[in-house]
């Protein structure tokens, strides 16, 4: 009897905050733009939520047939939300996401390296990661989130990133059926700078997020907004746009060739 009553009582008081039915989850109709501006202020549920709706955008993604695309830019508060004052609009969108033969923990062990000359051994001529936390205790899941420098040269460029992980907790069967998740931001915090005066690389904000579709199976989309011109060959041209997307989903296959080699 009294809970009829109590449900006569809610039913009658919806509006009420006891009574009323959970708000639905946000729909999100734009991933990367989306996770670039939650990545520190979304709770767990929020963030295993996109996960959800992202694999249901991405189900024909496979090895073989990665996604590549150009997506919309960046307005000028999302650049100002990480504190810096560079022309959004300049920074083009690109976008990849793949599917690579990794474990989530494969993936969390090599991202969170500070030593990438073991996945990717021809990308970098000097490299140095200082972690903010302990990476360690990041790995053993005592912290929810690893933040670092970088300073980093390459054959275009030095640069100097900051960059950051946080992990997403396994939320149940309902709002985590893929298990825990990864997102990742990192952006140059000031212009990189070129190897020679006919390099110019301005602007350049990332966003990353990893999930374990089925076993064995991590599926990774990866955003970047980009200002950069390379020997005369800006990000404004599509020879360059379709370079750097298929640089991504190389990047990707080396990572794969890491996991399969057993040092992960």
């Amino acid at each position: 009897m009294r809970r009829l009553l109590l449900f006569a009582v809610c039913w009658l008081l919806l509006a009420a905050a006891g009574c009323a039915e959970a708000p639905a989850p946000e729909k999100i109709t734009d991933f990367s733009k989306w996770l670039w501006r939650n990545y520190e202020s979304a709770d767990n549920d929020a963030l295993a939520n996109a996960i959800v709706q992202l694999n249901g955008t991405v189900t024909e993604v496979t090895a073989d047939k990665p996604l590549k695309a150009l997506i919309t830019r960046l307005d000028q508060s999302d650049v100002t939300l990480v504190g810096l004052k560079g022309e959004a609009k300049l920074a083009v969108g690109l976008l990849a996401v793949t599917e690579s033969a990794c474990t989530l923990a494969q993936v969390e062990k090599i991202h969170t390296s500070g030593d990438p000359g073991a996945v990717h051994p021809d990308a970098y001529k000097a490299y140095k990661r200082t972690f903010v936390q302990s990476r360690d205790d990041y790995l053993a899941h005592k912290l929810v989130r690893l933040d670092w420098d970088t300073e980093l040269t390459s054959n275009y460029a030095t640069e100097k990133l900051k960059g950051g992980v946080r992990f997403v907790a396994d939320a149940g069967k309902v709002k985590s059926p893929f298990g825990a998740a990864l997102v990742s931001r990192t952006f140059l915090k000031e212009p990189a700078v070129g190897s020679d005066s006919s390099t110019t690389w301005p602007q350049d904000y990332q966003i990353e997020a990893y999930y374990e579709r089925s076993p064995g199976k991590v599926v990774h989309l990866f955003a970047v907004w980009r200002q950069a011109d390379f020997s005369g060959l800006s990000t404004e041209s599509s020879f360059l746009q379709n370079i750097q997307m298929g640089g991504f989903v190389d990047w990707d296959k080396e990572m794969e060739k890491a996991c399969k080699s057993g040092k992960f």
